[in-house]
């Protein structure tokens, strides 16, 4: 069967640089696709092709994706084209899977027990960081540590890289040499272990290895710029001299090097494969021309990728928009007012991480606005800091909480050794007095100061119980000693504002752990799943498209991480982390079709990566749109449309600039009026409609 009528056959439509890469089926071949480009599509595609018109057996080809779900869409998609029969001789399979079956012919062939999987690792993680440590992790640091191990295995990272590596500033590899050996004590093995082990057999088993190559001839992988290190080279071996290696991936998109993903893999494609091929697909298919002129000139400030030019292929839509607010805790009612104004349309707020959900669901909730969120966790809640912030507020409304004492009590700045205050748990226990802190006595050099110290603390706790949650915050972190301690170890500043909004919409500390607790559940109840407001981290969007996308604190700090200076020159990690840090902006930008929104904040310098997506786009002030649809020749219904679209941006809490009275910011508005509140405290109402015509009001970028 020739291409064209395989493509009439089964209603197949390629632009010309998917056809190109369909149509090579021999030797290695590196597909770079951008966003939208219709990647999957190509690859099922060549699937196709391969068996129909090429006469490759299905069940010669082997095709890779990085996760479970992902492989079962694929198969889905290709029995959707071309049927369930070779849908269900293909093998459509993660990396792990792969190998979990090299493994287990290693075994069979041996005649002899394999390890176990352990699928979840935590609980072995605990105990070994209390027996070196002696201190009990919270979640996030065992999170952490899973994060570590993945990353020295997958990485193949030396003896010496491994000892370089260090968590809450303490050396892991302790941590790392007793994990392995206990595993192996156990007989078990984790999912990176699967890789590792495989991998080993392939290198030291040349019979097993040929046996691969022989059985799956061609390769395809997508998603290839997720793979790791151990990963690619686990493919370099099974394409083995034929090559025949198919891989759909762009660095652009890489954005899980915190997983142990290597983009460099595809930059040095090429030099790895003999005779091998780059091919593009640089058509998105997805987003209007506005995103994608203003995505594709972003990205290419990074430096570590190929040289390729993403183009639209749809018409012109809405301009990219920097929504100009007072404060992210303004930000929430915007939100919710843009959903509710069209709530038949898709919205999805996306984040950094899962800390930015917290206060958004908080105020969602409260306004009993629906929403759905994607793959959350409770780190937040787990987190030192909030851990700590409720251990003093639990120990203020019960003083003979012992546990929550020997959790906080080092934190406050207090010469207590550890066994001073368990003489204060026995104490207590025995019924000898009303509180823990009570119960201390002054001790070292010098005890009158100690002493005084405890009776302030005492004091504070008292007053705890009476303050609002707001000001009970503020205590524990200027007075009470708890911020000065999260400073010297490291700081955690965003979480404690994060506190600090929660905090402000609770009367007290009782309340607001209750809160507390009610949030950690929402949040893992995931919401309404019919909800056209949908929340995610960026990392969860990706392969994922939607009709409206809101960028929400993207700050210097957050997005990007790290706070660069004017002029600073980075090293050659630094420049590699932040490279990734401007893919994961640039994953976000890409994630919309129609509307994108890029949200700042008066109070907070804006972010580098929101003036370099908005620079070379040359968006004009609000004020010189108005002005020029003012004076255009525009029909009337067409400048009125213009007007409502703009007037949009325009709520409650809104930084905006009139030409007569300057600076001020929206306290109401109300149909086509506005009340402002200007710099000097006087209100005024306006017509929206009116100032924006005549371009006298605009929104501070």
């Amino acid at each position: 069967m020739h291409y064209e009528e395989f493509c009439k056959q089964f209603n197949i439509s390629l632009n010309e640089q998917q056809a190109q890469a369909v149509r090579h089926t021999e030797g290695a071949v590196l597909l770079l696709a951008v966003p939208g480009s219709g990647k999957t599509t190509a690859l099922v595609a060549r699937l196709g092709y391969m068996l129909y018109c090429v006469g490759v057996a299905p069940e010669r080809i082997l095709t890779m994706t990085y996760t479970v779900s992902a492989a079962g869409d694929m198969k889905n998609r290709f029995a959707t084209i071309f049927g369930d029969e070779y849908a269900a001789r293909l093998q459509f399979r993660t990396i792990n899977g792969v190998c979990a079956s090299i493994i287990n012919g290693y075994v069979r062939n041996k005649g002899t027990d394999g390890f176990d999987l352990l699928d979840d690792n935590r609980k072995l993680l605990t105990e070994i960081y209390r027996k070196l440590r002696a201190d009990y992790p919270v979640d996030g640091e065992v999170k952490e540590l899973q994060k570590q191990i993945t990353y020295i295995k997958n990485m193949c990272l030396t003896r010496q890289e491994i000892d370089a590596l260090d968590l809450d500033g303490a050396d892991i590899g302790p941590i790392y040499d007793a994990y392995i050996k206990e595993m192996k004590r156990r007989r078990l093995m984790d999912y990176d272990d699967q890789l590792v082990y495989a991998y080993n057999i392939l290198k030291s088993r040349p019979d097993i290895l040929k046996a691969y190559q022989r059985r799956y001839p061609y390769l395809c992988v997508d998603e290839a710029q997720d793979t790791s290190k151990i990963q690619h080279r686990i493919l370099h071996l099974l394409a083995g001299k034929s090559g025949n290696l198919f891989m759909v991936g762009d660095e652009d998109q890489s954005i899980y090097g915190f997983r142990a993903a290597y983009p460099d893999a595809l930059m040095r494609f090429e030099g790895e494969y003999s005779n091998s091929t780059v091919l593009l697909l640089e058509e998105n298919f997805r987003s209007t021309p506005e995103i994608v002129s203003a995505a594709e000139k972003f990205i290419t400030r990074n430096t570590m990728r190929h040289e390729k030019h993403m183009r639209a292929s749809r018409p012109s839509g809405a301009p990219v928009r920097k929504v100009s607010l007072a404060s992210r805790a303004a930000q929430y009612s915007y939100l919710a007012k843009m959903a509710q104004g069209e709530p038949q349309r898709e919205l999805s707020v996306l984040y950094r991480n899962n800390d930015s959900a917290v206060p958004l669901i908080d105020f969602l909730d409260r306004n009993d606005i629906p929403y759905c969120i994607r793959q959350t966790d409770g780190v937040f809640f787990t987190s030192r800091t909030v851990s700590g912030v409720r251990d003093l507020m639990t120990l203020a409304l019960s003083p003979l909480d012992t546990e929550a004492f020997m959790r906080i009590y080092y934190k406050l700045n207090l010469p207590i050794s550890r066994a001073d205050a368990e003489k204060a748990v026995e104490f207590c226990r025995a019924g000898k007095c009303v509180s823990l802190f009570a119960a201390l006595s002054p001790t070292g050099k010098n005890p009158e100061r100690m002493m005084e110290k405890l009776i302030q603390l005492r004091a504070h706790f008292a007053a705890l119980r009476t303050d609002s949650a707001a000001d009970a915050l503020k205590r524990m972190r200027y007075q009470m000693g708890y911020g000065a301690y999260l400073m010297r170890n490291g700081g955690d500043d965003e979480r404690l504002y994060l506190l600090s909004l929660l905090a402000s919409r609770e009367k007290n500390i009782e309340s607001f752990l209750k809160r507390l607790d009610a949030l950690k559940c929402m949040l893992e109840a995931s919401g309404d799943r019919k909800s056209n407001l949908i929340l995610s981290t960026i990392h969860s969007s990706k392969g994922l498209e939607y009709d409206r996308v809101a960028v929400i604190d993207a700050v210097d700090g957050i997005l990007p991480s790290v706070m660069l200076k004017p002029g600073q020159a980075l090293d050659k990690d630094e420049q590699t982390a932040f490279e990734e840090e401007r893919r994961l902006f640039y994953v976000a930008a890409t994630r919309a079709k129609n509307e994108l929104l890029l949200m700042r904040y008066e109070k907070t310098p804006e972010s580098t990566f929101i003036r370099q997506l908005c620079e070379p786009m040359m968006l004009k002030s609000t004020m010189e749109q108005n002005k020029k649809m003012a004076l255009s020749p525009s029909p009337a219904a067409a400048v009125a449309q213009r007007i409502q679209w703009i007037a949009k941006d325009y709520i409650n809490g809104a930084s905006v600039e009139h030409n007569v009275f300057g600076r001020g910011m929206i306290t109401e508005k109300g149909g086509d009026t506005v009340t402002i509140r200007f710099a000097d405290e006087t209100t005024k109402r306006f017509i929206l409609s009116t100032c924006l015509e005549k371009g006298m009001l605009r929104l501070q970028q």
